[in-house]
């Protein structure tokens, strides 16, 4: 695949399989994605480990899966895992590695992993693309060009996965300026009661005060104190 917008491509084969698993013990999507070019794969789609970023490598007995999966099926490496194809046909995986991804259950292969799992032919059905202008507005236009191609069925953009960690990220600063906005509004409005407590009960003491003298000097003076130690309440 070439062209002026694209800086590089390499075919692929991509399936959709899936695992009745998780905490809910509901189906869940697993994406395959097998290479016949190992070496250059990670041009493409970078595989580590969590812990100290160590490089895993495809080989031709078992599969790469996405950390997420792993701890979906509690599968450690040197597993052999089962899931199911897109013909519903199960299918023993051992696991060779687990890769750092935050979202979704993956599943990468050599073509001689793929060979050796489905006992079938590796023949690529898929593209993984780079664009030169990486901009989302981009990707999304040259999508909407690309599905449009003859033998395209579908297209999957990383930008959508980046704007699902965005909204995971973002979330909890959200959720603290609601909180310190509401902190702010229930200081107010506890000051403001104090205050009317104050004044009311300093009117039914008016005889008294007046009596003594010094009404206004008084009143300002405990109002003045009361406001101050609210403030400094609601600061703690």
């Amino acid at each position: 695949m070439k062209g002026g917008a694209v800086s590089e491509s390499a075919p692929i084969y991509y399936e959709e399989m899936s695992k009745v698993a998780g905490t809910e013990n509901d189906k869940q999507s697993i994406t395959l994605i097998a290479t016949d070019d190992a070496y250059n794969f990670g041009d493409y789609i970078t595989l580590r480990s969590r812990t100290g970023h160590k490089p895993q490598v495809l080989t031709d007995r078992g599969a790469i899966i996405s950390e997420r999966m792993a701890e979906m099926m509690d599968a450690k490496v040197g597993d052999t895992i089962t899931v199911t194809d897109s013909s519903g046909t199960e299918r023993k995986v051992r696991v060779d590695g687990i890769t750092e991804m935050h979202i979704g259950h993956f599943m990468f292969m050599t073509s001689g992993g793929y060979k050796h799992v489905f006992g079938e032919r590796y023949q690529s059905n898929a593209y993984m693309v780079r664009l030169k202008n990486h901009e989302t507005s981009n990707v999304e236009s040259r999508s909407a060009k690309l599905i449009k191609l003859d033998g395209a069925k579908g297209i999957v953009q990383n930008t959508t996965s980046k704007k699902q960690v965005a909204t995971i990220v973002d979330l909890p600063d959200q959720i603290m300026e609601v909180l310190i906005l509401a902190a702010e509004l229930l200081a107010v409005v506890i000051l403001y009661n104090l205050t009317n407590l104050n004044v009311s009960e300093r009117i039914r003491e008016l005889p008294t005060i007046k009596v003594l003298g010094g009404l206004g000097v008084l009143v300002y003076r405990r109002l003045k104190t009361v406001d101050m130690l609210g403030a400094l309440k609601s600061v703690e």
